[in-house]
C-alpha cells in the first residue's frame, strides 16, 4: 500500500512524496500543515505491529524514545492512528532530516574516508552512552547504514538516526527475531542467543565501521541470506571462523580497533564504549592486528597468571578508568611525558568490605602485564616488615629489580596506621616512615602501589598526600549489570535449571556486596545438593530472601557520605571517583 500523493492524513499532513519502504514500514515526507513546514511520516499497518513494539499504554515504543530528545534522534513532531482504503494505519511524525543515509552516500561515491568512518561512529558511541548511562539503561541494540543519516540541514553535517525501531530498555525481553531492516552480519554472537548488552551495542558500531570503510559488509558471503534466520545464522558462524579482510591502506591501528570491538568474546571487546573513543580518536594506539580482534598481550611476566579484566564481572566503569587513567599511561610513559602528563604513582581503594578491592587491584596487575606484590597485615611478621626499615626496603628493592611492579597493601590502614591516633610507639613511627620514604615518587623506580581499605580514616595521612597514593577511589556495592553477571559466573558449570532468571536475582540484590552474592550461591546450591535436585530460581529467591546483608544500608550509606567528603576536600583529579558502580542504578 501507498499513500496516494496530497493525502490529507489524520487532518494534519498532506503527503508529498514517497521516499522509501522499510521491512516495518513507510516513509514519506509531508506538509504540516499547521505550521507549513515539510516533516517525515512513518507508516505502520496496524494488522502488522507486534505486541513487543507497543509500551504498556499500547503506544509505539519507538515514541517514548523519541520524546526523551536526545541529540541525534529525530524531533518528535506527533503521532497518532488514520485509516486508509478501509484498513487501520498507525503514524509517527518526525522532523524532516534534509540529506542522505550512510548507505546512498556510499552508493552514490563508494566507502567512506577512515576520517569520515570514525565520526559517524564517535556520534554513534556519543547516542549510545547516554542511552546506556540513564537511571533506566536503553541499548541500541541494532542499527544499519539505511538508519544513520547525514542531515545537511545546516552549514555543517550531522549525523541523525532515521527510526528507533529495534531501541529497547535494557530489562526488555528482546530477541533477534524481533530485530527490524538489520543484516545478521551487524550482530553480535551473543544476539543470537537473545543476549543484548552494552557490548553487543559496541559489536554492532565496529561492524558499520568496517563496512562504511571497506564498502564490504563483515563476514559476507556469496550468495547472502539477508534476513535474519537460523539459515543465515549458522552461515554466518562459518564465515566468523575466517580472519576479516583489509586492504593495503588500512594501517595496524584501526585493524585492531575493528578486531577488538568484533571480538566473538564480549569480555575481549573494548572494556567501555568511552574506552573505544579512546582508540578511535587515537589517544591510545593498538599497533599490532590479530585476526582474533584481540591485541597481543605482552609476554607474561614470572609472577603473572588469570586473565586480568576479564575476569571481573560488570563493573565496566571501574575498568574503563583503571585502563585509561594508569594502564595506558602506565604501559607508555614515555608518550606521557610528550605530552607533559605525570606519571601515576599510586591509588587508595576504598569502600565496604567484600567490594571485591583486593581482588581489582590483582586483575589490575594481570591486565598492566606488571608483577604483583602483596602485602597483607599479617605480613607485619614476615621478611618484608620484621627487622625494621631495612626489610621495607629490601621489598621495594625486589620490586625494582623486577619492575614494572605493583605492590598493594591489603588494609593498608593496619600496615600505615594514623600515628596520630596513638599509634604513636617507636616502632610503628618508624615503620610508617620507611614506608612513607619508599612510596614517595616511586613510579620513577617503576613501581606503582595500591592501597585496599574499608576504613579510610585511620590511615596516616601523609600516605594519601601528592606523590604516593595519590588517587582515591570509592568502589562500592556492585551495580545491577555487575549483580546480573557475578550470578552468572558463580552459577557456571553448576547444576542448574535451564530458565535462571539472572536478571530477577540482580533486581532482588540491591545494595549488597560482591561477597554476599558467592555466599547466595553456594547456599543456594548446597540446598539443591542435599535434595539432590538441579539448582533452580526458586531456590535461589528463597535464599535471597532470608538473607541478612553482611553490610548493613546503613554502613554502605556512611562510606557514600565518607565518599562525598573526600569529593569536598579532593586533593587531585580523582576525589571521590566512584568506580565500576553506578549508585543512580537500580
Amino acid at each position: 500500500m501507498k499513500l496516494k500523493k496530497e493525502f490529507i492524513l489524520a487532518e494534519k499532513y498532506s503527503v508529498k512524496h514517497y521516499i522509501t519502504q522499510t521491512s516495518f514500514c513507510d516513509i514519506y515526507s509531508a506538509k504540516d500543515l499547521e505550521f507549513s513546514k515539510l516533516v517525515s511520516i512513518y507508516v505502520y499497518n496496524a494488522s502488522n505491529i507486534s505486541n513487543d513494539d507497543l509500551d504498556s499504554e499500547n503506544n509505539l515504543k519507538e515514541i517514548g524514545f523519541l520524546g526523551l530528545g536526545i541529540e541525534g534522534f529525530p524531533k518528535l513532531i506527533g503521532f497518532g492512528d488514520f485509516n486508509y482504503l478501509n484498513e487501520r494505519y498507525r503514524y509517527i511524525a518526525t522532523e524532516f532530516i534534509v540529506g542522505e543515509s550512510v548507505m546512498d552516500r556510499m552508493k552514490r561515491s563508494g566507502p567512506l574516508s577512515e576520517i569520515d568512518s570514525v565520526l559517524v561512529c564517535l556520534k554513534l558511541i556519543e547516542i549510545a552512552e547516554k542511552l546506556h548511562s540513564r537511571e533506566k539503561s536503553i541499548l541500541l541494540n541494532a542499527l544499519s547504514l539505511d538508519n544513520i543519516m547525514f542531515d545537511m540541514s545546516e552549514n555543517t553535517e550531522k549525523i541523525k538516526l532515521r527510526n528507533l525501531i529495534n531501541v529497547r530498555y535494557f530489562e526488555d525481553e528482546f530477541k533477534y527475531n524481533y530485530i527490524d531492516g538489520v543484516l545478521p552480519n551487524y550482530l553480535a554472537p551473543e544476539c543470537f542467543k537473545n543476549v543484548f548488552t552494552a557490548k553487543s551495542d559496541q559489536f554492532n558500531i565496529a561492524a558499520l565501521l568496517y563496512h562504511m570503510i571497506t564498502g564490504i559488509i563483515p563476514w559476507f558471503s556469496e550468495p547472502q541470506d539477508f534476513e535474519i534466520s537460523a539459515k543465515s545464522i549458522d552461515n554466518l558462524e562459518v564465515n566468523r571462523n575466517s580472519p576479516l579482510k583489509f586492504a593495503d591502506i588500512f594501517d595496524d591501528h584501526i585493524k585492531s580497533v575493528i578486531n577488538k570491538g568484533l571480538n566473538y568474546n564480549a569480555d575481549e571487546r573494548f572494556i567501555s564504549l568511552s574506552n573505544f573513543t579512546n582508540y578511535l580518536n587515537r589517544d591510545t594506539i593498538l599497533s599490532n592486528n590479530t585476526s582474533s580482534g584481540v591485541s597481543p598481550k605482552k609476554k607474561k611476566r614470572n609472577n603473572i597468571a588469570g586473565n586480568g579484566f576479564s575476569d571481573v564481572a560488570g563493573m565496566d566503569d571501574l575498568k574503563n578508568l583503571l585502563q585509561t587513567k594508569f594502564i595506558d599511561t602506565l604501559n607508555r610513559p614515555e608518550h606521557a611525558r610528550k605530552y607533559g602528563l605525570t606519571i601515576p604513582n599510586g591509588m587508595l581503594l576504598y569502600g565496604p568490605p567484600g567490594c571485591g578491592k583486593t581482588f581489582i587491584a590483582k586483575k589490575f596487575g594481570e591486565e598492566a602485564n606488571y608483577n604483583f606484590h602483596l602485602v597483607k597485615p599479617s605480613d607485619l611478621s614476615s621478611i618484608y616488615v620484621s627487622g625494621g626499615e631495612q626489610k621495607i626496603g629490601e621489598l621495594f628493592d625486589d620490586a625494582e629489580k623486577n619492575a614494572p611492579s605493583i605492590i598493594c597493601f591489603d588494609e593498608v590502614d593496619a600496615v600505615m596506621p594514623n600515628r596520630s591516633d596513638g599509634n604513636n610507639s617507636q616502632a610503628i613511627g618508624s615503620r610508617v616512615n620507611e614506608y612513607l620514604a619508599q612510596i614517595d615518587k616511586c613510579s620513577e623506580r617503576g613501581i606503582f602501589c595500591i592501597g585496599t581499605t574499608n576504613r579510610p580514616n585511620l590511615i596516616d595521612v601523609a600516605v594519601l598526600r601528592t606523590g604516593r597514593l595519590e588517587h582515591k577511589i570509592y568502589v562500592g556495592p556492585p551495580d545491577f549489570e555487575a549483580r546480573k553477571k557475578m550470578f552468572e559466573l558463580y552459577l557456571k558449570n553448576r547444576h542448574i535449571e535451564f530458565d535462571i532468571a539472572y536478571e530477577e536475582f540482580a533486581s532482588l540484590t540491591k545494595g549488597i556486596v560482591a561477597s554476599d552474592i558467592e555466599f547466595i550461591v553456594n547456599q543456594a546450591s548446597h540446598k539443591c545438593a542435599m535434595l539432590d535436585v538441579r539448582i533452580s530460581n526458586k531456590v535461589i529467591i528463597e535464599v535471597i530472601s532470608s538473607f541478612t546483608p553482611s553490610v548493613p544500608k546503613e554502613e554502605i550509606e556512611k562510606y557514600e557520605k565518607e565518599a562525598d567528603n573526600y569529593k569536598n576536600n579532593k586533593s587531585d583529579t580523582e576525589g571521590k571517583t566512584s568506580i565500576g558502580f553506578k549508585r543512580n542504578r537500580k
